[in-house]
């Protein structure tokens, strides 16, 4: 889970890696979903809870159009990982378009108390800088064996996305303190209702 566990300021950090929270800003996927990147504005916020930009950045509602569809195409590779599924190449051309702008933004070593960091790319000054650390991100998750680990939740109502750091691997909900216990609380009624004669 990353730093920034739960939900705050509206956005959920409980996908265990940045792309993955990135596609959680658009919630309950069972359904119609429910979009949290309304505006430019939106995703400036986002950015700045997620940590990508350390001050806002401008944005046009192209970008914001940009945005949305790199998140579905990660969001498609998500789903076809879980299913065990062919990866679609549609997701595949998405998210190497992006990669293909790892020239403007290359990576660079940084010395933290003289110790070398290796970066994907500098601390990002414009939504597009931004964007391609979320790519990236969703490169390495979906082009490794890391992949295995994606998770869609199975509380009722819910179908957050995450990726399971447990050690067990058996992880079932995108938080134990929510979706978890809404279930346990489910299964304990229907165990102990009375039953009909």
């Amino acid at each position: 889970m990353s730093e920034r566990q739960g939900q705050q300021g509206g956005w959920v950090w409980y996908g265990g890696r940045l792309c993955v929270d990135f596609v959680n800003t658009r919630k309950e996927r069972y359904g119609p979903g429910r979009e949290l990147l309304n505006s430019p504005g939106d995703l400036v916020a986002w950015m700045l809870a997620a940590h990508l930009t350390a001050s806002p950045v401008t944005i046009t509602d192209d970008q914001l159009r940009q945005a949305r569809e790199l998140r579905e195409a990660i969001d498609v590779g998500i789903q076809a990982t879980v299913a065990q599924a062919a990866f679609p190449a549609a997701a595949t051309e998405a998210l190497n378009s992006w990669l293909s702008r790892a020239g403007d933004y290359p990576p660079r070593l940084h010395l933290h108390n003289g110790v070398p960091q290796l970066q994907p790319t500098a601390s990002p000054s414009d939504a597009t800088a931004a964007l391609y650390q979320v790519a990236h991100d969703a490169a390495e998750l979906l082009g490794t064996d890391t992949r295995t680990r994606l998770r869609i939740c199975q509380g009722t109502h819910c179908s957050a996305r995450f990726v399971d750091h447990s050690a067990g691997q058996r992880r079932r909900w995108c938080q134990m303190t929510v979706c978890g216990n809404r279930a346990k609380a489910t299964t304990h009624r229907h165990t102990t209702r009375p039953h009909s004669a």
